[in-house]
């Protein structure tokens, strides 16, 4: 990324050190944020969002539009907000998902939900998606 002039900043929930060298010993930058705070960054600066996994667990719909409202506020129009194996804890919680991007008027690219086998026969759905933020013409 660096011969292309492209600044990664990745988010982490650990906030063991360690992990953190581990991030910027790859040229990454590492800040650490909860899903009960703000995106500490100015609007319309990023082309893509990666989210992963972590991000919905145990999260309540609240939590979901806010940070939904986030991503949406710092991705450029035409940018790609990428989801990365979000855990759908049942289906009420997919459509929650679903709703609230549905709202923010994103196209889907691609959609994916898939099952996992996580132990004794149980299994786990999960939504991987990439979805791309519209361009929006604001009124005065």
């Amino acid at each position: 990324m660096v011969e292309k002039n492209v600044t990664v900043v990745t988010s982490t929930l650990n906030v063991d050190a360690p992990f953190n060298e581990f991030i910027a010993a790859r040229g990454l930058f590492s800040m650490f944020f909860s899903l009960d705070q703000r995106f500490p960054f100015y609007d319309n600066v990023f082309d893509l969002v990666h989210a992963v996994d972590s991000l919905g667990e145990g999260g309540r719909q609240e939590k979901i539009e806010f940070l939904m409202f986030d991503i949406d506020w710092v991705l450029r129009a035409g940018g790609l907000f990428w989801l990365d194996n979000f855990h759908c804890v049942d289906e009420e919680k997919k459509m929650t998902l679903t709703r609230v991007i549905e709202r923010f008027g994103y196209k889907k690219l691609k959609w994916v939900v898939g099952e996992k086998i996580v132990s004794f026969g149980k299994s786990q759905v999960y939504l991987s998606a990439v979805i791309q933020k519209p361009v929006r013409v604001q009124s005065h």
